[in-house]
């Protein structure tokens, strides 16, 4: 009998060319997942997921979490054609993956995003996708520049988008990535600031029931933990 592999190919129409396209998933009855780090980065047993989520499309070279595939607008669609398909060498992305290939997936996911001029919430989700991806390479070098990239997203995200959309990223778990994000990058100050605005906010009954309980418990936990970094670090100096 033969063995069944823990992926398998699908198909999708692209909405930039209407090619029916093929893309692998992993089959949901593999996926074990066996811990998450504190910006959900996640880790599996077996086949990773996350390698297979940025689709793309390999008659045109439109690409986009597999989430959000369908989800382009006309002005975004002529986007893509002016300046990902005048240039694309077609070439497919089904099979299974390695980081290098997820890595180049994603980013190619990334330039469609910028070039389609994406909300800022976008970006920083697959530039939170891409650090994670050298995390698991243990490059911490670059790891660290996909962590500016999404940090600096996210807090465009705060401030510019509505973040009370349903299905989009909530404006709760943007203040708690930010503030996880700022400690991951040693700025303790602003990763006090932005898990105080978390916890403030839990404080206020309008607030407080739309707040997991565990987002709000981790993070007080990692507002303590920066704390006790700070507080050690002024020891030092003293």
């Amino acid at each position: 009998m033969a063995e069944i592999k823990p992926y398998y190919n699908t198909h999708i129409d692209c909405p930039v060319c209407n090619s029916d396209i093929e893309y692998t998933k992993v089959r949901s009855k593999t996926i074990k997942l066996l811990k998450q780090d504190s910006d959900f980065c996640p880790y599996y047993e077996g086949e990773n997921p996350i390698y297979y989520e940025a689709v793309i499309c390999p008659e045109c070279g439109y690409g986009a979490h597999i989430t959000n595939f369908k989800n382009i607008n006309k002005y975004e669609r002529a986007r893509v054609r002016e300046k990902i398909t005048k240039k694309w060498t077609k070439r497919s992305f089904t099979g299974q993956r390695n980081i290098d290939k997820a890595l180049e997936a994603f980013k190619l996911v990334l330039l469609n995003l910028t070039d389609m001029e994406a909300p800022k919430s976008e970006l920083a989700k697959i530039c939170m996708r891409i650090a994670w991806l050298y995390r698991y390479d243990n490059d911490s070098k670059n790891e660290e520049r996909f962590l500016e990239h999404a940090l600096n997203n996210y807090i465009e995200a705060y401030g510019q988008e509505d973040l009370t959309s349903e299905g989009k990223l909530d404006q709760y778990t943007c203040l708690f990535i930010i503030g996880e994000l700022c400690k991951r990058l040693d700025r303790y100050e602003d990763s006090v600031k932005w898990f105080s605005r978390l916890i403030m906010f839990n404080a206020d009954p309008q607030h407080k029931g739309k707040i997991p309980q565990r987002l709000i418990e981790t993070a007080r936990d990692l507002y303590q933990e920066v704390k006790d970094i700070m507080a050690a670090a002024k020891e030092d100096i003293d």
